[in-house]
């Protein structure tokens, strides 16, 4: 099992990095949440089903382009 840092034990930078990315988060995970509900309800989207997704993260100053692909699976009917 690896060790988990201490927020204590981390350095400013390292907490930096986790805010922006527990942020990113969770607020990618709300916007989502709330426009699958949507397309679902009006038809666009249909429970159990898939859809593919892909995430980019760019930083200018760093000239850093990250992308992540995955594919998810959408709420059964009553989730």
């Amino acid at each position: 099992m690896k060790d988990k840092k201490e927020m204590s034990d981390m350095t400013e930078s390292e907490i930096s990095y986790r805010k922006f990315l527990k942020n990113l988060g969770v607020t990618t995970h709300k916007e989502l949440e709330n426009l699958i509900k949507k397309k679902i309800e009006n038809g666009e989207l249909s429970h159990e089903s898939t859809i593919n997704i892909t995430a980019k993260i760019k930083i200018d100053e760093l000239d850093f382009n990250h992308s992540i692909n995955a594919t998810l699976l959408l709420p059964k009917n009553n989730d």
